[in-house]
């Protein structure tokens, strides 16, 4: 079932991307930019087209799968899982991928929208997300307690490939950042966190999202909540990228100088790459690393209950998956 309707608009930005003044006030006022159509759509699916084939690699993509579909082949993992880490070091490795962030047209809105020496983290992340499985899908949170460093850490969120209200996408609490760091308890979804959003916070900030597509990105500070929609489809995977940018001069956390997870080396994430042009270039940047503090958990689950959480969703989609893999004939698009 789609819940779109509790949803209100996003509002779109992209004829005001040459407007620094009217961007900040947008982003100080929302807590977000929408930018429809910002990257070429050709650039976008070339990054889809290897991340498929790094899954294919990893095993994870159906046989009978057309090339840029992403029907899923396997069961579903999420984060900690081995055979999620083995799927995530191949699209770590994928150069195209972590290229899309130095595009000339995401620098040149970041710039305008964070100031004029805004840089990309080396810290990539692929967000791989499994259909049928709502137990893990992202939850309400910040990006501040995972990532911290500076105020003015700024996120973008890329969809590889078009997102409907079936696949989903992100959704944005629009004005949520003007309440300051949230406090955190603990989720089975990404990063195992989610903001605890007083009643208050609710009754006066409204959802909202759209229909993604490929060439779109959606812009918020590290203190917009924020939250994944459930991908609904039977049998495709939902793909997207995030980057977070600060400007030189701030400050930043050792995390966010690594690979995602921390698993590989540079080293090993560069090997066979054909160019040596977006390699280690924060080296050469200004910013200061500063330590990273834990956040205290507020009236945490118990690791019983969170299993028991997660168990009765892998007993719902036992049945949907032995029906998505035996009815290989029947793709979807």
């Amino acid at each position: 079932m789609s819940y779109r309707w509790a949803f209100l608009p996003m509002v779109n930005s992209t004829h005001v991307v040459h407007d620094p003044a009217e961007l900040q006030s947008r982003l100080a006022e929302d807590g977000y930019l929408y930018f429809e159509g910002l990257l070429p759509r050709d650039d976008v699916m070339e990054v889809r087209r290897d991340v498929l084939k790094a899954l294919d690699r990893a095993g994870w993509i159906h046989p009978k799968s057309p090339p840029m579909v992403g029907r899923v082949g396997t069961a579903p993992a999420r984060e900690g899982d081995d055979s999620f880490f083995a799927a995530l070091d191949e699209v770590q490795r994928v150069e195209s991928f972590h290229s899309l962030a130095h595009h000339e047209r995401l620098v040149s809105a970041m710039q305008a929208v964070v100031g004029p020496t805004a840089f990309p983290h080396p810290l990539k992340i692929a967000r791989l997300i499994f259909p049928d499985f709502e137990a893990i899908s992202t939850p309400p949170h910040q990006d501040f307690p995972n990532n911290q460093g500076t105020p003015g850490l700024t996120a973008t969120w890329v969809p590889l490939g078009d997102l409907d209200e079936v696949l989903g996408g992100l959704a944005i609490l629009r004005g949520s950042h003007k309440w300051g760091v949230l406090p955190v308890t603990n989720h089975l979804g990404a990063g195992n966190r989610c903001a605890v959003l007083p009643p208050d916070l609710l009754e006066s900030c409204r959802w909202v999202t759209t229909d993604f597509h490929a060439g779109d990105v959606l812009v918020f500070p590290s203190l917009t909540v924020h939250a994944a929609l459930h991908n609904l489809s039977a049998t495709l995977f939902r793909l997207s990228v995030d980057f977070r940018w600060q400007a030189e001069h701030e400050s930043l956390t050792e995390g966010c100088l690594e690979p995602h997870f921390g698993r590989l080396s540079w080293d090993d994430i560069y090997e066979g790459w054909e160019s040596t042009r977006h390699q280690y270039y924060w080296r050469d940047l200004d910013y200061e690393v500063t330590p990273f503090t834990a956040f205290e958990l507020q009236d945490p689950r118990s690791e019983m209950d969170l299993i028991k959480d997660y168990l009765k969703q892998e007993h719902r989609v036992d049945a949907r998956r032995e029906q998505r893999l035996s009815t290989s004939d029947s793709m979807d698009s």
